[in-house]
């Protein structure tokens, strides 16, 4: 196994572990969801072939949530080799409680992830690496505005563009700037989709604006019309 298959491992399947019911709850348990549950957490977590991992979790208000690892080498490397640098992966979807197990279910693209409430203002990672996997709560951490790769449903109309993130069912008003937008209006209006939804893949980033949220389009890379999510 490669170094880098094997990072995937870790980030993937080995976070299956423990998806069953809780043990410490009996039949017909139900733990109601914390009310203050979402907001951003972050801590390192363990590695096996790595320094640490750097992990931070945004569980937003509306049930959507981002996740951030990003692999972080030992200063040393074997002799006659280069250090590898920092790998940045990204995960986004729904996230739900489980009141039977009471636990958070981060459910999207890849394996599904489950956390439970380890103390106040701290969840714990479910993972079949050994070691604690403990994220704290960050109140000072700022709102997620990473440029990552999104594929969703985007439409224009006479006024403006929107786009449905796929994995995580949430929609943004798409700014009006910049020549990745001005692209993606070309391309539904070559295609006869002005109006209509097409299934898209951009490059862009979120920035806030007042009380809402745009979605800032940093490259356009694909549409294709008459399909969708």
């Amino acid at each position: 196994m490669t170094r880098s298959l094997s990072f995937i491992f870790v980030l993937g399947g080995g976070l299956l572990g423990g998806c069953g019911l809780s043990s410490g709850d009996g039949p017909g348990q139900r733990t109601p969801m914390p009310a203050t549950l979402a907001g951003v957490y972050a801590g390192e977590l363990p590695c096996g072939n790595c320094a640490a991992i750097e992990a931070t979790l945004w569980l937003r208000p509306d049930r959507g949530f981002f996740l951030r690892q990003r692999l972080v080498d030992d200063d040393s490397a074997p002799s006659g080799e280069e250090p590898i640098g920092p790998a940045t992966s990204y995960g986004m979807g729904r996230w739900t409680w489980d009141e039977a197990a009471a636990e958070i279910v981060l459910s999207g693209r890849g394996p599904q992830r489950r956390l439970t409430v380890h103390e106040e203002g701290q969840l714990e990672l479910h993972a079949a690496s050994p070691g604690e996997h403990i994220l704290e709560r960050d109140a000072a951490a700022p709102r997620f505005a990473d440029r990552v790769v999104l594929d969703g449903e985007s439409a224009i109309s006479k006024t403006g563009a929107r786009f449905r993130e796929c994995s995580s069912g949430l929609t943004f008003a798409v700014a009006d700037t910049g020549a990745a937008y001005r692209e993606l209006r070309r391309h539904h209006q070559r295609m006869n989709a002005l109006g209509k939804v097409a299934l898209t893949t951009v490059e862009g980033h979120l920035v806030t604006l007042g009380n809402g949220e745009r979605l800032v389009l940093d490259k356009f890379i694909t549409l294709k019309p008459g399909t969708g999510c």
